[in-house]
This record gives structure tokens, C-alpha cells and sequence, in this order.
């Protein structure tokens, strides 16, 4: 990749602004796309979390008076802009289930730095394994190397994340009905109760810890290092689940990359100079061959959000994912709508972060 020159950044800065301001039509269609989906939802439904059937106050007056908070008693064009007010307030709905707070907004603050450190270490693992992997194969069509990669990449997108993970659980599981004796990682949760005192600490509070969230960084910050390593054995399976489809996705591309590249008439003309074979593969194939890579390895990292969902619930990973699969559980339509929003958030973020690095590697699409 070469950095742009001090010219080129005035047209990436005026590239990146245009990306930025596309963004927002986009979440404005997002929103009304939400929007209409909460419209599809009967109206009971909708205003149940704000009953409390405790109080005194007759449910038809709290129903009555719920409609009015949410906009619901006025057409659908003002009900949108109630609901784009409580979205811009960080207002995404109430929702009822044991152990969550009531707040959904709350609940998807405590879930989702579990799912970003999910996509982040597997999407971490996955292009560091498969850059230089890729770069090796792609050199060496139809060699053994190349076919292994093949029927790698070809299971890797045959197999579902669910299954995958539950046949890792029965290989690599400990505490597993089948007693394993290979069994040495942890099949659930982010870690290990037991390793908690009574009374909890000040930063572990309602099974999430402070500040970031995040087991295996506030263990090293409040420096319980034993705790620290049993969260990093509780993330190996669901991140070895996720690295995998990510994994043969990126080095299928990849390989086509550096094929591709290596018929151009560039390469030929390097290498009838008598360029070093290793030259001409770092400088000339490889290069190229990132453009398309990418691209892809975007939507592909964007498309472990899908994955997820299930992977978090097999594994009982505190994270988004299973938040979301108790939410469709439990019937709480808030929950559901506002981690679908949330999820499209994050895809819009991660096409834009890829438009980003795709300019910086290939300036001909700034203009």
C-alpha cells in the first residue's frame, strides 16, 4: 500500500467527507425501515413493557398513556418523528426479562463490547493467517498447498457457524456429557463464576465489570491476572468458530488475487527484467492483489454479525448475539428491533471504514 502524497490527501479528505455525508440518508433509511416494522407490530404489544401492573393507575389510562409517549395516537408520518426523537435521546425501547435491565439502550451497552471482541479477535486471527497464507498459495497455482487451500475454503463456507461451534465443544470442550479427554476450554460463558469473591468487587457489577465491559481487559486493569486468563480460555472456541469462516473467505480471495495479478503484463515485464521472484511477489502481485481482498475482507468481517447471533447463544457468550436470541425468546419486540437497528448501525460503520482503507490502497476510486 502507498500512502498518499501531501496532493492526495486534500481529494482523500474530500472522499472520505462524501462517504461520511452518504451515511446519513442511509441511516435515515434504516430508521424509516425500522420504523415500518414497528408499524407491522400490534399496538398491545408495543406499549406491554410500559404497563406496570403494580401500581394503582388502571392499565387502560397506563395503555392510554404509553400510546402518547411513543407517538403511536398520531399518524404514521408524526409517530416516525417521535421515534426518530427517541432515537436521536438514545431511547431504543424498555424491555422485561430476569437479569437485564429494563432499559434496552442499558442492555445493549452491557452486550455489545463481548460481541466486538469476538469480531475484533477474530478478524484479527483471520488476516494475519491469511495474508501471508494467501500470498503463498496464490503463487503457487494447482501445487498440493493450493489444493488443500481449495478444500479448506470450501468447507469453511459449507459448514455453519452453529454446527461448527458445537462440534468444537465435543472436541475441545472440558465438562462436556461425553468426557472428553481431550476437553481443556471452557464450552460457555465469558468465565468462571467461582472465580468471583463474596462479596463481588466494585467494578463487577450485575455480571458485567467496569469500565470497559470487557472480562479480559478490566481483570489486567484491577490486576486479577487469574481471572484474566480463564476469560481469555472462555473467548478461544467462539473466536476459533468465527476465525474459521472468516478465514476461508479472505484466503479464497486472496488466492484469486495473486493469480490474477500474476498473468498481468506488469508481472511478465518484472520478471523478464530479471527482478527476484520474491521481489516481484512482494512488490508487484501482492500489492494488487490486496485491492480486491479488501473489499471482500470488509463485508466478510460485516458478515460474522450474522454468525454471531448463533455462535454467542451456542457458547452462552454474553455478547449482542445471544441478547438478541433471548430477546426472540422472550417475545421482546423493543429488543429485537433495537439490536437489529444497532447491527445495521455497525454494518454502515464497517462499509465505511472499507471504503476508507480501499481509497488508501487504490487511489483511482477517490475521484
Amino acid at each position: 500500500m502507498i500512502l498518499p502524497s501531501a496532493v492526495d490527501w486534500m481529494e482523500l479528505r474530500y472522499f472520505i467527507l462524501r462517504r461520511i455525508l452518504l451515511l446519513i440518508p442511509t441511516i435515515l433509511g434504516l430508521s424509516i425501515f425500522m420504523f415500518i416494522l414497528i408499524e407491522a407490530v400490534p399496538k398491545a404489544i408495543l406499549v406491554t413493557p410500559y404497563i406496570n401492573p403494580h401500581v394503582q393507575i388502571p392499565y387502560i389510562i397506563q395503555e392510554q398513556n404509553a400510546l402518547k409517549l411513543l407517538g403511536f395516537n398520531y399518524p404514521p408520518p408524526i409517530a416516525y418523528l417521535f421515534y426518530l426523537d427517541r432515537l436521536f435521546h438514545g431511547d431504543l425501547g424498555l424491555m422485561s426479562m430476569p437479569g437485564y435491565p429494563n432499559s434496552v439502550s442499558a442492555a445493549i451497552i452491557d452486550a455489545l463490547p463481548n460481541t466486538i471482541q469476538l469480531t475484533i479477535f477474530a478478524s484479527i486471527v483471520s488476516i494475519a493467517i491469511a495474508i501471508p497464507l494467501g500470498t503463498y498459495i496464490g503463487a503457487r497455482p494447482n501445487s498440493v498447498a493450493d489444493q488443500a487451500s481449495r478444500v479448506f475454503s470450501l468447507t469453511g463456507y459449507a459448514i455453519p457457524a452453529f454446527w461448527l461451534a458445537l462440534l468444537l465443544q465435543l472436541a475441545l470442550g472440558k465438562g462436556t456429557i461425553f468426557g472428553n479427554p481431550f476437553g481443556v476450554l471452557p464450552i460457555s460463558g465469558s468465565y468462571n463464576p467461582s472465580l468471583i469473591p463474596y462479596p463481588a468487587p466494585s467494578w463487577f457489577v450485575n455480571g458485567y465489570t467496569d469500565p470497559t465491559h470487557l472480562v479480559i481487559f478490566d481483570s489486567l486493569i484491577h490486576g486479577d491476572i487469574p481471572l484474566f486468563f480463564d476469560a481469555l480460555e472462555h473467548i478461544v472456541l467462539p473466536v476459533l468458530t468465527l476465525t474459521y469462516g472468516l478465514l476461508a473467505g479472505i484466503l479464497r480471495f486472496m488466492r484469486a488475487g495473486m493469480v490474477d495479478a500474476s498473468n498481468q503484463e506488469y508481472v511478465k515485464t518484472a520478471r523478464s527484467k530479471g527482478v527476484p521472484e520474491k521481489l516481484v511477489i512482494k512488490k508487484h502481485i501482492r500489492k494488487n492483489a490486496m485491492i480486491p481482498t479488501v473489499t471482500v475482507m470488509g463485508l466478510l468481517v460485516a458478515g460474522l454479525l450474522g454468525g454471531v447471533v448463533l455462535v454467542e447463544y451456542v457458547f452462552s457468550y454474553p455478547g449482542m448475539g445471544y441478547l438478541t436470541t433471548q430477546g426472540i425468546l422472550s417475545y421482546q419486540v423493543w429488543l429485537i428491533i433495537g439490536t437489529t437497528l444497532v447491527f445495521g448501525l455497525i454494518l454502515v460503520m464497517t462499509n465505511l471504514v472499507v471504503d476508507v482503507v480501499y481509497a488508501l490502497t487504490d487511489p483511482r476510486i477517490r475521484y
